[in-house]
């Protein structure tokens, strides 16, 4: 890969997280001729992109990018060598079963999701002799228009790789990113880190739906502070009976975390819920209940959550 021929990347799902990847791709690589840039997305904003491209917004600089490709068929879009998914997770197997003719043992798949079990998802669906990387983005990007990205503040890093296996495209990829203006870090530990995600993004997704707030909003009440940090106590106990490393500075990281968000950032959890679209609530809230009790662990935070969730938006 990326080597003296041709390289199709694909970007799957134009959401807040794939038209930041995507748009930050297509703009730096528009005139090399060795790397096409192809979004995978359907309806509306695959007709809008069509018609005049993808407009992202990040950190009041204005891109307006223009793929290869833009297109939801796979005979069209052909064989890819990279595949980053940017759906939501309860996406993710429909999209690789309808792509799979895109797919070859030669294909690098990167996952970038709010997930803890992606791998055990996603192995037995790619073809064989097909590499897997499993990652993470710290982002707040949203989607404002059908062709529309705004990433508003805060970082923006990417996270991915495999555990303790080197995987030889992992470095190139890395560099891909890099020179796109994506701050890119490939890692042998991705285990460790898409736990140390999890454990800020799921508290958060779940306090902010709840009490309808933003980012900023859940350190300025004493009830939605508690309530984030014993859903993170909560994680912190399931992973260490999952012999996952657990940063014991978690609980204090995330807090100054969250403190570096400006103005109204919501969750995408949360704007799924209000907006009454599909959500991540299984891998967010039921997945965490579910290896809890395969551990005998209680965790009345995460129960109250689940419940309260569905009685409040009426799933």
């Amino acid at each position: 890969m990326f080597q003296n021929k041709k390289t199709k990347i694909a970007i799957a799902g134009m959401g807040g997280i794939g038209g930041y990847i995507g748009g930050k791709l297509a703009h730096y690589y528009a005139d090399q001729d060795l790397i096409d840039i192809i979004f995978i997305t359907r309806g509306e904003t695959l007709k809008q992109i069509e018609q005049s491209g993808l407009e992202l917004t990040s950190k009041e600089v204005h891109y307006r990018t223009i793929p290869t490709m833009v297109s939801n068929d796979p005979d069209e879009i052909g064989t890819i060598d990279l595949l980053i998914i940017c759906t939501k997770t309860f996406s993710t197997n429909e999209l690789l079963v309808e792509y799979q003719k895109c797919l070859s043992s030669k294909t690098t798949v990167i996952t970038l999701q709010n997930t803890i079990n992606g791998k055990e998802r996603i192995t037995p669906i790619l073809p064989e002799g097909a590499s897997l990387m499993e990652g993470c983005i710290y982002i707040a990007s949203n989607k404002t228009a059908p062709n529309k990205v705004l990433h508003s503040s805060g970082p923006a890093t990417v996270f991915f790789g495999t555990d303790k296996v080197l995987n030889p495209q992992g470095a190139a990829i890395a560099k891909l990113l890099n020179y796109a203006g994506i701050e890119a870090h490939y890692t042998r530990d991705i285990t460790t880190l898409l736990w140390k995600k999890f454990l800020f993004v799921s508290p958060a997704a779940i306090v902010t739906a709840l009490h309808q707030i933003t980012f900023t909003e859940i350190l300025e009440s004493r009830e939605t502070e508690y309530l984030y940090i014993h859903l993170m106590s909560e994680l912190m106990e399931l992973g260490k009976a999952q012999k996952i490393f657990i940063d014991p500075l978690t609980v204090l990281n995330n807090i100054q975390l969250l403190s570096k968000f400006k103005g109204s950032v919501k969750s995408s959890f949360q704007i799924d819920l209000e907006q009454h679209r599909p959500t991540e609530i299984y891998s967010l809230v039921a997945y965490p209940i579910e290896q809890g009790q395969e551990f005998d662990l209680v965790m009345p935070y995460y129960q109250k959550a689940w419940v309260d969730l569905q009685s409040k938006y009426n799933l």
